[in-house]
């Protein structure tokens, strides 16, 4: 019997993207490695780190540029100048020079060739409304076209096409897993499918839900419709400390927290090894 292809699926979660962190603790830390990768949004950039390299030193270095984070770094627009941009002319609220430096920070003039395992990322077509998958070229625009947030950051110009956050379609790519040559699947996301949310009551609240619900259909239906043979495993998520959407100031709690809920799933489910360090 051949050995498992194994792939690391990284969902987008924005500001939370901390999560992937613990998850990649634990997997690495078992001795559990990715043969490829594939990401969206935050885990663009997760998944592009850990393609370059996939050790628990690269992941030290990942965690370190999380834990320097500030919100400033991402969004400098504050909450009240943000307000006020909504009624004007322009593409976004905070342009990405910010983000930018945060990717050429881990990842300096890299380019997909540059990379330890195949990766690819994703992003959304503003003009024709279908995902782009990127895995070769420069790394570092593939990322920030597949983490535009939509209205929060401006859409990434590539080959004469904008483009926003890949989640907008694909927000936890298993299809491209399986379309590079994947048979094992680690599914590092940000909800847990098995936990049911508080109904909205605002109209806010009414909004963001909607958008998790579509942003979430997919996926959904997907790991419900997995191929035989594929064998997944989609990494728990514990309850999550409120936090803002541009908040970074409990980002070693929340990496503390999901490696806890990972490892508890792998020792459980007897993968990898408890001999790893």
């Amino acid at each position: 019997m051949s050995a498992p292809v194994t792939a690391f699926v990284l969902g987008g979660a924005g500001n939370m993207g901390a999560i992937h962190l613990g998850m990649l603790r634990a997997l690495l830390e078992r001795g559990i490695r990715p043969d490829l990768v594939v990401g969206c949004s935050a885990g663009a950039l997760n998944g592009g780190a850990i393609a370059s390299a996939p050790t628990l030193d690269t992941l030290a270095r990942l965690e370190a540029l999380w834990l320097d984070l500030a919100r400033a770094d991402v969004w400098p627009t504050g909450t009240l100048a943000g307000a006020v941009r909504l009624l004007r002319p322009g593409p976004a609220l905070n342009g990405n020079e910010g983000l930018r430096r945060v990717v050429e920070r881990f990842l300096p003039g890299a380019t997909f060739a540059d990379l330890a395992v195949p990766f690819a990322c994703v992003a959304t077509s503003l003009d024709t409304g279908r995902e782009r998958w990127f895995c070769e070229g420069p790394l570092t625009e593939a990322v920030l076209a597949s983490a535009a947030l939509p209205v929060l950051l401006p859409p990434v110009e590539i080959d004469g096409e904008a483009f926003v956050d890949g989640a907008t379609v694909n927000v936890v790519p298993l299809g491209k897993a399986m379309e590079m040559g994947a048979t094992r699947l680690f599914i590092l996301q940000l909800k847990d499918l098995d936990v049911t949310p508080r109904r909205p009551r605002r109209p806010l609240d009414v909004l963001v839900r909607s958008f998790a619900i579509s942003r979430n259909f997919r996926f959904v239906h997907e790991l419900a419709g997995l191929p035989a043979g594929i064998e997944a495993h989609v990494l728990p998520s514990p309850a999550w400390p409120r936090l803002r959407y541009d908040g970074f100031s409990r980002t070693s709690e929340i990496v503390d927290r999901s490696h806890a809920a990972a490892a508890a799933y792998l020792r459980a489910h007897e993968l990898g090894s408890d001999a790893v360090g």
